[in-house]
């Protein structure tokens, strides 16, 4: 996924709701058992999860617009995934026992949390304003002699003047002393 469009959101939970129906109704060797059943909803919260950063990632640097529609539709569908998931993970809760247990449990316990870390303080994304990624650009000969003027018409620093970086007091220092 690329441009994160509301076509693509919608086609993205499609296919794992349609994933995780083959999971419910056993289709496949992924989910022949119940804890490999929460290994793999652990697994597609997982990728949720990291779907949505992407997707807020892709937004800040400023790559994909945001758009409402989209945001609505992201916290539409990781609700839905919660429920699902809490139901299995419920469902794997009460076939352990005292001396029976399922690791895929805790996993996908620990899924669901993060899941509901993402949907319960929800921040929209925001583009980056500033300050921005610096760009190199090839200067030109009057740029420079431009930029140097500058540099040259800056006061001098007082003559007490020192770093408050321990590294910078640093190379202060060995500059001083050559």
């Amino acid at each position: 996924m690329t441009t994160f469009d509301l076509a693509e959101v919608r086609k993205l939970a499609a296919d794992l709701n349609a994933d995780l129906d083959r999971c419910d109704n056993g289709e496949g060797f992924e989910c022949d058992t119940l804890d490999s059943m929460l290994r793999h909803y652990a697994r597609v919260c997982r990728d949720f999860v990291c779907a949505v950063s992407d997707w807020h990632h892709e937004v800040f640097a400023g790559r994909v617009e945001m758009v409402g529609a989209v945001e609505a539709r992201w916290k539409a569908e990781g609700q839905k995934l919660r429920v699902r998931a809490e139901g299995v993970l419920r469902r794997g809760q009460q076939m352990e026992e005292p001396c029976f247990s399922l690791d895929g449990v805790a996993d996908l316990g620990y899924a669901i949390s993060e899941l509901g870390r993402v949907l319960d303080g929800w921040v929209t994304p925001k583009r980056a304003v500033g300050p921005a990624p610096r760009h190199v650009r090839a200067a030109d000969g009057a740029a420079l002699d431009a930029a140097r003027r500058q540099v040259d018409a800056l006061p001098p620093l007082p003559a007490d003047w020192r770093p408050n970086d321990p590294e910078v007091q640093k190379f202060f220092r060995k500059r001083d002393a050559s």
